[in-house]
């Protein structure tokens, strides 16, 4: 939900305008992450992309969102074999 309501909020639409989530990455991975979070175990994160947007989830509950317009080309290459 939290990814969902931020990338509305970035891309300034409403939540049910986009594509649903699920489409790109599996929600309740997503959720597990953030929820076995463990202070000692470091960050882990996932990465993908959703509706033209870069979206990193971290384990310590950040997200980050930035329009694949502005990643540095290098950045969409690595991604590009995912």
């Amino acid at each position: 939900m939290a990814v969902v309501a931020t990338l509305a909020n970035v891309m300034d639409t409403d939540p049910v305008e986009l594509d649903p989530l699920h489409s790109t990455v599996d929600a309740d991975e997503l959720d597990a992450l953030v929820r076995v979070r463990n202070g000692t175990d470091g960050d882990t994160h996932v990465a993908f992309t959703h509706e033209g947007h870069a979206i990193t989830v971290h384990s310590y509950g950040v997200i980050t969102i930035t329009p694949e317009h502005e990643l540095p080309v290098e950045k969409l290459e690595g991604e590009a074999g995912r």
